[in-house]
């Protein structure tokens, strides 16, 4: 009888662990493409206000990882005017002195509260600053506005995952936790008629 005992909570054991086994499998893939998603907004290695007035423009030093281009974004808390012009230079300076990569931009905001003034390729580990020549003043109509340099923004990759990923966790998740209450009523059960027979 006690042979018998332990093998039934052996395999009871066993059956646990496969249920837990396959919810923790159904689980993680959509709980790594959510810390994928958060982390894709926290990403910046510059945002910094600007007044846009004419004249230079200097930001404080950042450091930015590599993995492709990286965008540099002009953006405003309200929208600015239509007819709201933006005619300046920048460059990317590293702490060397170099310069890696520069642009120009010159147009209408039309509606808009982000432009995109270009993008280079960042050196890794290597401290850059960018600098701004605005040829005239901006304005800006009561908005203000925030230069950022921001990666490539590849959120959408994950997002495009999250239906193959739910369906993911509905097929191995699913009969887990069917397992894991069928294993608990059966206990409860097992538990109930061990105590009246005592």
């Amino acid at each position: 009888m006690k042979v018998n005992t332990v093998k039934k909570w052996s395999w009871h054991k066993i059956l646990v662990c496969v249920g837990w086994l396959l919810v923790v499998a159904g689980i993680t893939p959509g709980a790594y493409i959510l810390v994928r998603l958060g982390s894709a907004h926290n990403q910046k290695p510059l945002s910094v206000p600007v007044s846009l007035k004419q004249g230079e423009f200097a930001s404080p030093y950042f450091t930015a990882g590599s993995g492709g281009d990286y965008l540099i974004n002009l953006t405003w808390d309200l929208f600015p005017a239509r007819q709201t012009s933006v005619d300046l230079d920048w460059k990317i300076e590293a702490d060397n002195g170099s310069v890696i990569g520069q642009g120009t931009f010159n147009n209408q905001l039309r509606g808009a509260n982000l432009i995109r003034l270009g993008d280079y390729k960042p050196n890794s580990g290597q401290r850059e600053r960018i600098v701004l020549n605005v040829h005239a003043d901006v304005d800006q109509g009561g908005a203000h506005a925030t230069l950022e340099i921001a990666p490539p923004d590849t959120s959408w990759r994950w997002s495009e995952a999250i239906p193959t990923v739910a369906g993911w966790a509905v097929f191995v998740s699913l009969p887990g936790v069917f397992l894991l209450l069928i294993l608990a009523i059966v206990g409860a059960k097992r538990r109930k008629g061990f105590a009246a027979g005592l």
